[in-house]
């Protein structure tokens, strides 16, 4: 092992437990779950690869809290004890190579699917305001209820009870990208006049319901963190200073981790048409932000794959943890290979546009992945370099101590 990144591959404390070290597998939608959302054996080899090759803290994909938050049709539901076998064997695969993982959870909102049925079901949103959903169309979803509110806030404790006993270390709400709890923190999109809308206390109402309904259900030991909006990155949206507000709140209501990410759905589009989307950093300054503001970990996301950057970064206290969605799924070795300084053998993918993103409706793919993965449809055991690169399930994938 070298000793060149010691910050990066030092032990990570999150709440009660402690990862390995501080590279976390981010989320990021792959759809290998069966259609009817149980976790399928490609899924569990995708993850239990990863924790493989040597990242302390996985991170699911996300996993919905019911069908009407359902986006993809090979989306993981975790919705009734119907999916507990699945999970639980998921969960041991992860801890079986060392391992934390968490389960995002989540609920799509206006965005649920499919999407060529959209206008004959109802779409759930704080409110009903017109959006385009792809290309030139524009469709409006339903205003969700204040029965639907409680129903859908039930869901995410239930979810998260469901995955406590089926094993896993914790779970993240998906608070970001447009999804349902972000849109209740929009003033672009949430307009209601009721309790749930209106100033700041009003928008962050459901989210903090949410957290607290999972604190219920759940053990004070199990893991609880936030993919929190830090900016809508437009005019009239939400922005950095209430998510800094917001991280706070989120704090003291019991949340153990933060990975801030920005835009929505919407509004990426302002940073890709200037190439921001695809260059380093682009969330990094939401991401020190916020961990200014608050004393628990804060995980940076977002093209950040220069392992001395991160390295820097953590060992300065800027950030705690370096995210990495793509770069593991390119290479889930990559945590092995930068530890041992074999980053000339790190694998990358430089696809535009991204294969993997044009892959979801069907199970990401990955066009720099070795023949055979492609040729599976995933990058599991059999089809990668496991047996080369990839530590033994005990391994202990750190560095020396981080100096002072």
């Amino acid at each position: 092992m070298t000793t060149g990144y010691g910050h990066l591959f030092s032990p990570f404390p999150l709440g009660p437990l402690e990862a390995r070290n501080r590279v976390v597998l981010a989320p990021m939608t792959v759809a290998y779950a069966d259609l009817n959302g149980y976790v399928s054996d490609a899924e569990i080899e995708h993850y239990g690869r990863r924790a493989q090759g040597g990242a302390g803290l996985v991170v699911t994909e996300h996993f919905t809290v019911n069908l009407a938050g359902r986006q993809l049709p090979h989306q993981t539901v975790v919705d009734d004890r119907s999916h507990l076998p699945g999970l639980a064997r998921l969960a041991r695969e992860v801890h079986r190579h060392g391992a934390l993982i968490v389960a995002q959870i989540g609920h799509a909102g206006r965005y649920a699917g499919p999407w060529d049925s959209y206008d004959r079901e109802r779409r759930l949103a704080p409110s009903a305001v017109p959006f385009r959903l792809a290309g030139e169309r524009v469709v409006t979803p339903q205003e969700i209820t204040s029965a639907e509110i409680a129903h859908t806030i039930t869901a995410f404790g239930n979810a998260a009870h469901i995955l406590a006993e089926a094993g896993f270390d914790g779970v993240q709400i998906h608070a970001s990208q447009g999804f349902l709890p972000s849109q209740f923190l929009s003033p672009r999109m949430n307009r209601r006049a009721d309790a749930y809308g209106g100033d700041y206390l009003g928008r962050v109402k459901f989210l903090l319901e949410a957290v607290a309904e999972i604190r219920r259900r759940t053990d004070p030991g199990f893991l609880l963190g936030v993919q929190l909006l830090g900016d809508e990155v437009t005019d009239g949206g939400w922005g950095l200073a209430e998510a800094a507000r917001l991280a706070c709140d989120l704090e003291a209501s019991g949340v153990d981790f933060l990975l801030p990410s920005v835009t929505t759905f919407e509004t990426v589009s302002g940073l890709t048409s200037h190439g921001e989307y695809r260059r380093w950093g682009y969330q990094l300054g939401a991401a020190i932000a916020i961990r200014a503001a608050v004393s628990i970990p804060v995980i940076a996301n977002g093209g950040i794959t220069d392992p001395q950057l991160a390295d820097d970064l953590i060992g300065h206290g800027l950030v705690d943890a370096l995210g990495l969605a793509r770069a593991l799924l390119v290479d889930p070795d990559w945590p092995t290979k930068v530890a041992q300084g074999r980053l000339s053998e790190v694998r990358t993918c430089d696809c535009t546009p991204p294969t993997c993103l044009r892959t979801q409706l069907t199970g990401t793919v990955c066009h720099s992945w070795p023949e055979a993965a492609q040729a599976a449809g995933f990058l599991g055991y059999a089809s990668s370099e496991a047996s080369e690169s990839a530590p033994p399930a005990d391994a202990d994938i750190t560095a020396a101590p981080a100096s002072a």
